[in-house]
C-alpha cells in the first residue's frame, strides 16, 4: 500500500511539475510575440531607425560630400536596411582609400571611417612622373616633378592608375621599397643621392660619396646594403677612392669596379 501511495504521489508531482512547465513556455512565447511585434512595429511603423545622418573622418584627399555621394547611402531609409559591406565596396573602389571601416550607430546614423593611401614616391618613366603609396599602388601621374622622393627605372614599368606598379623582372616589387625604407632609416636621406631600379631583379643606389651599389633583391638585402657600407668605410679610412660600382650581382662575393 505505502508503494501504491508513493507512486501516486509521485505521478501528481510530475503533473504539476509538467503543468507549470507548460504555463512558463506560453508565458515565454508569448513574451517573445509582443516583443518581436513592438520591435516590428517601432522599427516599420514609426521614423525611430530612419537614418538622419552619416558622419564621416579620415578622409582629406575626398571631401564629405564626395563620399556620401560615392557611398550609394540613401537617406531616409531604415538604417538596418543598408548594406555595410555594399558602402564599404563603393569606397575602396576609390584610387586613394585604402580600407573603410562602416558602422551603424544606433538609432539612425551612419558612422564611415576613411584610411586613405599617401603619395610617397614619385617613379620617374617616359618623361612623367607616376606617384605611387607606400605599397607600390599608382594614384595618379604628373609631368611635374614633386618633392617627393624619385625612384628611376633602367626596366620597362607598366602601370593603371588604381593597381600595383610593375616593373619588367622584379620578382616582388616589396623588396625595392622595402629596401628604401632601411636606407632611409639606417642612414638618412641625406646620404643616398638616388635610387634606381636595374635590370635582371636588382637594385642600384648611388650614396653621397659617389658610390654606386648594385644589390640583389633575391639576397638579403639587409646583410648587402651593411656590407656595401662596410666596404666604402674602409676604403675611405685607406684614403683609396669611392666612386665605382659595388656590385652584389656577379658572384657570391661582392665586386668593387673603378668608375
Amino acid at each position: 500500500m505505502a508503494e501504491k501511495d508513493n507512486k501516486k504521489i509521485q505521478k501528481k508531482r510530475r503533473k504539476r511539475r509538467n503543468k507549470k512547465l507548460m504555463v512558463s513556455a506560453a508565458a515565454f512565447i508569448t513574451a517573445a510575440v509582443v516583443v518581436i511585434f513592438c520591435i516590428y512595429y517601432v522599427y516599420y511603423e514609426t521614423q525611430y531607425f530612419e537614418l538622419a545622418g552619416v558622419d564621416i573622418e579620415g578622409n582629406s584627399t575626398y571631401s564629405k560630400e564626395y563620399i556620401r555621394e560615392k557611398s550609394g547611402i540613401e537617406t531616409g531609409k531604415k538604417i538596418f536596411d543598408i548594406d555595410r559591406a555594399r558602402v564599404k565596396e563603393n569606397l575602396e573602389k576609390e584610387v586613394y582609400v585604402e580600407r573603410v571601416r562602416v558602422v551603424y550607430v544606433l538609432p539612425n546614423r551612419i558612422f564611415i571611417d576613411i584610411i586613405e593611401r599617401e603619395e610617397k614616391y614619385q617613379v620617374f618613366a617616359s618623361g612623367q612622373y607616376i606617384i605611387i603609396d607606400k605599397n607600390g599602388i599608382v594614384l595618379r601621374t604628373s609631368t611635374d616633378k614633386t618633392a617627393l622622393l624619385t625612384i628611376e627605372s633602367y626596366t620597362d614599368i607598366i602601370y593603371n592608375v588604381g593597381d600595383e606598379i610593375q616593373f619588367a623582372g622584379i620578382e616582388n616589387n616589396g623588396k625595392i621599397f622595402d629596401t628604401i625604407e632601411y636606407l632611409n632609416n639606417e642612414y638618412g636621406s641625406d646620404a643616398i643621392k638616388s635610387y634606381t631600379v636595374d635590370l635582371k631583379n636588382s637594385f642600384l643606389f648611388e650614396t653621397q660619396y659617389g658610390t654606386q651599389v648594385r644589390i640583389d633583391l633575391s639576397e638579403d638585402v639587409r646583410y648587402q646594403i651593411v656590407f656595401a657600407m662596410k666596404i666604402i668605410n674602409e676604403r675611405l679610412n685607406n684614403n683609396l677612392t669611392v666612386t665605382g660600382l659595388i656590385d652584389f650581382t656577379k658572384g657570391d662575393s661582392p665586386v668593387y669596379i673603378e668608375d
